[in-house]
């Protein structure tokens, strides 16, 4: 193995540890761009994609059942997309200082989790803890809840299953392109600024993408730097661009959040493009660029008819899986 140089850094750990490589299947999109009948420019982009999805958190009064089915219709239907998932499947709210707005149990909360997955299981590369999981570690003692649900779905060996309270570093092959990202469900306290952890994260881990959950919000922002670096033997001033994204959940307008008067929530999943043949990576969700995903079944974001039944929800796989008498 050859040793990294001391250029940017002085090197003093070489760490393999909560690594994960994934080679991304690779798509091909034609593109033709025109004005007035004339084609100004034509060409062909290739690339591979995931989404990380997290804070689901079935089980609670206010989880968002319909766009929840319609991003697992959406990966259904693209089988390329690599998953990666950031935490908080179940509401577990029994150890929760908040009142319980649960409507059902945590058992059932965890079926309704593995049956949802467990036909996407070899697609997903990673699954980490958040602190609605965190619980059962803490007040059982054990740290093995996450890897027996994860039996049940069938992930493949190739997946990892992370620690309480750890992250993970993948390696993204995207054809001859890779990219790093390095993904932490996370504990900020930054309520109003949720970027101030983002950023601390991604100066102590120099990934292409830095991805956190927890916060309840989809999105992004970039940050360029520039740093000393080996280029086919010469130093160089290298300059470098990082994504910082937040991975959206799948609970809306929660009694407690209202009650401490925390940002309103942003329902989805970011699905990151990575190109095989440049160096760029996009930062999109299924709410920005595919409407269609969003008015089939009667999925209205922002909807409330006051009816729910989650045996409806979660039991019916007939076209879509989704259902108007649902809380979204």
């Amino acid at each position: 193995m050859k040793i990294p140089s001391n250029v940017s850094g002085v090197l003093l750990d070489i760490d393999w540890n909560r690594m994960v490589e994934v080679d991304l299947p690779i798509i091909k999109e034609t593109r033709t761009i025109e004005y007035k009948d004339n084609v100004i420019e034509h060409g062909v982009d290739t690339y591979g994609e995931v989404m990380l999805m997290g804070d689901l958190h079935i089980g609670h009064a206010s989880h968002t059942g319909n766009p929840f089915n319609t991003h697992l219709k959406f990966l259904e239907d693209r089988p390329h997309i690599k998953i990666g998932l950031m935490g908080d499947y179940i509401e577990y709210a029994s150890k929760s200082f908040f009142v319980k707005d649960e409507v059902m149990g945590v058992d059932e909360q965890i079926d309704v989790f593995v049956k949802k997955f467990k036909p996407l299981a070899d697609r997903i590369f990673f699954m980490l803890w958040g602190n609605h999981e965190e619980r059962h570690a803490k007040y059982t003692d054990s740290k093995r809840l996450l890897r027996g649900i994860s039996a049940e779905i069938g992930v493949s060996e190739h997946c990892y299953v992370a620690d309480p309270q750890r992250g993970v570093h993948a390696v993204l092959k995207a054809g001859d392109k890779i990219y790093g990202l390095y993904a932490h469900h996370s504990k900020t306290g930054a309520i109003v600024n949720k970027t101030i952890q983002l950023r601390r994260a991604g100066f102590q881990n120099m990934s292409s993408i830095i991805a956190q959950g927890h916060t309840h919000h989809l999105g992004y922002e970039q940050r360029t730097f520039r740093e000393m670096d080996v280029d086919e033997g010469n130093v160089r001033m290298i300059t470098r661009r990082q994504w910082l994204v937040s991975t959206g959940c799948f609970i809306k307008d929660a009694g407690y959040a209202e009650a401490r008067s925390y940002p309103l929530s942003t329902v989805g999943a970011p699905i990151i493009r990575l190109y095989s043949t440049k160096n760029k990576v996009e930062v999109t969700d299924i709410a920005q660029d595919y409407q269609a995903y969003l008015s089939r079944g009667g999925v209205v974001f922002g909807a409330k008819d006051g009816v729910q039944n989650w045996q409806n929800i979660y039991d019916n796989d007939n076209s879509f899986g989704v259902h108007k008498k649902c809380l979204i």
